[in-house]
């Protein structure tokens, strides 16, 4: 019976996740996929999720060889983003307070400012761009900077946001 169950969750799961990678497709937000035996979904190309009102990623990514966009939404958090994107990543504007569920490598840009943060805690290990995480409710600090440098964060994004803290400081005093 228990298996019974299971298989019948698994099925409508999977009829969701059909159906929300038929949207992006026909809405092209997406390029082109395909799911693995485990249901993990890799894109060859972008993926867009900007603006679609989204609470929750709703089929899990691996990897994403282009963007991936999941900003302006209502997200709480990024379970089910890709593992890795080759291009950016954008997750602004939502409602996260964590970024635990990000890609762990980044090839450009890590963008996600206006949000809920109060921690870098599940930072990506790997940002080949820029860092921003700026316009949250916690000015985050260097012992918050060391603690993601902890959490496997590469050397190169505390440094491009501490660079970015100290340029608005020193905007902020010309004033």
């Amino acid at each position: 019976m228990k298996d019974q169950i299971e298989r019948a969750i698994d099925l409508v799961l999977e009829q969701d996740q059909n159906e929300f990678l038929k949207r992006l497709k026909d809405e092209e937000r997406i390029d082109n996929y395909i799911v693995r035996p485990d249901g993990i979904v890799d894109v060859e190309g972008d993926v867009n999720l900007f603006e679609m009102d989204l609470t929750k990623i709703p089929i899990k990514f691996g990897v994403v060889t282009g963007f991936f966009d999941c900003s302006h939404n209502q997200l709480t958090n990024l379970q089910g983003a890709p593992e890795e994107v080759g291009g950016s990543f954008y997750c602004s504007y939502n409602q996260l307070t964590s970024l635990q569920g990000a890609p762990e490598k980044v090839g450009g840009d890590f963008i996600g400012p206006h949000n809920q943060l109060t921690s870098l805690r599940g930072c990506p290990e790997e940002v080949g761009g820029s860092f921003y995480c700026n316009d949250n409710p916690v000015e985050f600090t260097e012992e918050d900077i060391e603690l993601a440098k902890q959490g496997k964060a590469p050397l190169g994004l505390p440094l491009s946001f501490v660079l970015m803290k100290q340029k608005e400081k020193e905007f902020g005093k010309k004033k």
